[in-house]
């Protein structure tokens, strides 16, 4: 009888809780214009969105950088930025023709709908700096990592550090819209919150599996990075705090503290 009951509580209070994730309006707006396909339908049209972008992207990043004239020589830092920009920005404009002309919907509808998107945005970035930041701190503590100031000047750091930060905005940008803009939403009116973020953080991780450094830990932690997202993402009702968190996060793991980003190395320069 107890443990009947305990169980009846547990499944009444988790139910509870997916209630209010589906009255955020992350999902209330979506599911007003939600084209009806299957879940498995859904999943698809969003791995060819996303890889018709990074084709159509890298191809215009390729003529590019071709077209430039031969005396014409870009620095690391610049390569490095002007790719994900290209990429990045090719599957940005893609998600957005597709719910604009396809679903027929409001851009809003994938995560816009905030009055104060620069308090959204920094509050984001706050938060992303210091989780990493205390990550960090953690890992010296216990002797995992060592700290190396960089031999560059602070003054000279400064104009690449705009470079490079324009180029993490665009690229964190474009998974922060495709995936808790639009896919979470879109599988969590056709079955359930829970489900959408669980299917969406391992798709995050999945995305991620083709980088020279992937392990089976790595994989483990973008998962989870990708629940932390989505949560943030749901909580505060909108993309473009996640969308600042997902840019401090990678900034401050590459161009910060020298980590690598997803298994990936070749970041540009780094303060430590």
């Amino acid at each position: 009888m107890s443990n009947n009951y305990n169980n009846t509580k547990i499944k009444a209070m988790l139910q509870n809780i997916n209630n209010q994730i589906k009255d955020s309006q992350l999902f209330v707006l979506s599911s007003k214009y939600k084209i009806r396909v299957n879940i498995p339908m859904t999943i698809i049209i969003y791995f060819l969105l996303w890889l018709f972008g990074i084709a159509i992207g890298g191809f215009i990043n390729e003529i590019t950088l071709n077209a430039l004239p031969s005396q014409f020589t870009l620095n690391d830092n610049v390569c490095i930025t002007l790719r994900k920009l290209i990429i990045s920005g090719t599957q940005i404009i893609i998600f957005i023709l597709w719910v604009r002309f396809v679903e027929k919907r409001p851009i809003k509808s994938i995560g816009f709908q905030t009055n104060r998107r620069l308090k959204s945005y920094c509050t984001g970035i706050l938060v992303g700096f210091t989780s990493i930041t205390v990550i960090t701190i953690i890992l010296i503590f216990i002797g995992q990592v060592t700290l190396e100031v960089n031999k560059v000047t602070l003054t000279s750091f400064l104009p690449i550090i705009g470079i490079l930060s324009l180029g993490w905005i665009v690229q964190s940008a474009s998974e922060e819209i495709s995936i808790r803009g639009w896919l979470i939403p879109t599988l969590g009116t056709s079955r359930s919150p829970y489900f959408a973020i669980a299917m969406t953080s391992i798709i995050f991780g999945i995305l991620h599996l083709f980088s020279s450094g992937v392990t089976i830990l790595s994989f483990l932690n973008l998962t989870l990075s990708g629940i932390f997202f989505a949560g943030y993402a749901i909580y505060a009702e909108n993309i473009i705090g996640v969308c600042g968190l997902h840019f401090a996060w990678n900034f401050a793991l590459a161009n910060i503290y020298g980590f690598s980003v997803s298994g990936f190395t070749a970041n540009g320069e780094t303060i430590f």
